[in-house]
């Protein structure tokens, strides 16, 4: 990363874990292309940076924007990456199952999903210190696997979940493991690891004591709107 002097003092980890997820983006997924997983990233980049936020219940498809980075990239999907972007406490059972309809599938809305998160992740925490957002790299041919693990079915959420331990944030993206595994790369480097989050409840992190993590964890998710 880059900045103005002075240098700010990143956690090695952190840069490297956002490097490391950054690589995946532009790689084959379980549903989308890497071509098709870099324009997911570059639309949540232009929502990120829209001034002009259509609310809720208008389509952002439906506006009178540039074409999506990738021709191919679904409306439905451009819809959900700008839902999920500005509004995302409004999502609703109903709403999620318009978006099936439209023919986005379980599995590519999961993957989806997984990767507007990581992308408001990684581009919020550059805004944040005033650096530029990481340079996307060049996508990686191939096909997406398509591969479904094992005893995936729905259970008591929208999406199909495989059977997981623990809490709901560690199955939400278990049908596509690549992108859980995406998502533990940036929670064990930025909040805290898997081993610690009930282990260890008074060990710090850097600056600071694990209860005021959770604090800023807390408050984080209810500026969220977060149901968890």
């Amino acid at each position: 990363m880059t900045t103005s002097e002075p240098e700010l003092d990143i956690r090695p980890e952190i840069d490297a874990a956002q490097r490391a997820v950054l690589a995946r983006w532009a790689s084959p997924g379980a549903w989308w292309t890497g071509a098709e997983r870099l324009g997911i990233v570059a639309e949540t980049r232009r929502a990120l940076a829209a001034s002009d936020v259509p609310p809720p219940w208008v389509a952002a498809s439906t506006l009178a924007r540039p074409a999506p980075a990738v021709a191919s990239l679904p409306a439905a999907a451009v819809d959900v990456v700008w839902r999920l972007t500005h509004h995302p406490g409004t999502l609703t059972a109903d709403w999620y199952a318009s978006v099936i309809d439209r023919g986005l599938g379980p599995g590519p809305y999961t993957e989806l999903v997984g990767l507007v998160a990581q992308v408001n992740c990684v581009d919020r925490f550059a805004e944040a210190l005033g650096l530029a957002p990481l340079d996307l790299p060049e996508p990686v041919s191939g096909e997406p696997n398509r591969a479904v693990p094992d005893e995936v079915a729905v259970r008591r959420h929208w999406v199909p979940t495989a059977p997981v331990k623990g809490p709901n944030v560690l199955r939400a993206l278990s049908a596509v493991p690549f992108e859980n595994e995406s998502r533990a790369m940036l929670s064990d480097a930025q909040y805290v690891p898997a081993a610690a989050l009930l282990g260890d409840l008074e060990s710090g992190r850097g600056a600071l004591t694990r209860p005021q993590i959770e604090l800023v964890a807390a408050r984080t998710s209810v500026r969220n709107e977060c149901f968890y």
